[in-house]
């Protein structure tokens, strides 16, 4: 799979990717993403993510990591922003809590 994203891009992936932890898209989640990227760049990009089976997700995240965030410094931003995500609904769920410590070893 070939995504030429820019940073902003592959965040909204990336913020796309941890909303489904607890299966749902909410649209606190979507307002968040939305500062990032513009509706038709979110459309476009949550239809990759749908598209996509679980290897290929991951594997789109594996492959640009290290192009925007090859620092711990840089993946703790990420991380920050993803923890964010999370507390949006109110809720931090035990499936959000499983993600993230998934993503801060995949990352």
């Amino acid at each position: 799979m070939d995504h030429n994203w820019n940073y902003s891009e592959f965040n909204a992936y990336l913020l796309i990717y941890a909303s489904y932890a607890d299966l749902e898209f909410s649209d606190e989640e979507k307002s968040m993403i939305l500062k990032l990227v513009s509706k038709e760049q979110l459309e476009k990009i949550e239809a990759v993510y749908h598209e996509a089976s679980d290897f290929e997700k991951l594997q789109i995240i594996l492959d640009h990591k290290g192009l925007y965030y090859p620092t711990a410094e840089q993946k703790a931003e990420l991380l920050a922003s993803i923890s964010e995500l999370f507390d949006t609904d109110g809720e931090y769920s035990k499936l959000e809590k499983s993600l993230m410590m998934f993503l801060e070893r995949l990352l």
